[in-house]
């Protein structure tokens, strides 16, 4: 993944789906925090955005399901991104959940951890 900015990665088309149906194309001061969390994730991973959700996926003989042991191994990746950056309590669940939230806008169900404000 190269290391150009959230910008260029904002403009790939399931980032753009996730912009758009979460909203962070309206709340442009979010909208930068979410694209850095994404961009460092892809960065941390050596994935491509649509690389992250082709690891959750499986084909199956009726098209593509979401895989349980890629969406295991997709949240241990979270998991061991946050604290490489030094992230605990709130701080890396809302990083967290801004991958997840990725991944959720793509059509991978996966959940993180509560977070209790």
């Amino acid at each position: 993944m190269s290391s150009s900015g959230a910008d260029d990665i904002g403009q790939c088309p399931e980032v753009r789906r996730w912009l758009t149906g979460s909203g962070y194309d309206e709340r442009p001061a979010e909208r930068a925090g979410v694209l850095d969390s994404l961009r460092g994730f892809c960065e941390f991973a050596g994935q491509t955005p649509g690389e992250l959700i082709a690891a959750c996926l499986r084909s199956t003989s009726e098209g593509m399901a979401i895989s349980g042991k890629g969406r295991r191994s997709m949240q241990a990746a979270i998991d061991e991104y946050v604290a490489s950056r030094g992230l605990a309590g709130r701080d890396a669940i809302v990083v967290g959940n801004h991958v997840r939230g990725f991944l959720i806008h793509n059509g991978v169900f996966i959940q993180g951890p509560v977070s209790i404000s």
